[in-house]
């Protein structure tokens, strides 16, 4: 894996720990398909993409996930995250 890669497993545990309410296969599918974190700007293009592709995704909460892969990205990039 690159060092500028983000590891989804982490990520994963990192958005479950943060909002445990979510279901745990909404957010792999959403972190596998967007495969990084969009830019905020982005949030409407992937919540579009997920929600066409998996009707049975809500759009708020792939709107929460985005929120919080963005903040795992942030924090695993900061040079004390390990």
């Amino acid at each position: 894996m690159d060092d500028d890669e983000l590891d989804l497993g982490e990520a994963a545990a990192f958005i479950l720990g943060e909002r445990p309410g979510l279901d745990e296969d909404t957010v792999w599918t959403v972190l596998k398909e967007i495969g990084d974190p969009p830019v905020r700007n982005a949030d409407g293009m992937a919540v579009d993409l997920i929600t066409r592709l998996h009707p049975d995704i809500r759009a708020p909460d792939v709107t929460v996930i985005l929120s919080e892969w963005r903040e795992y990205a942030r924090i695993a990039t900061e040079s004390d995250w390990e």
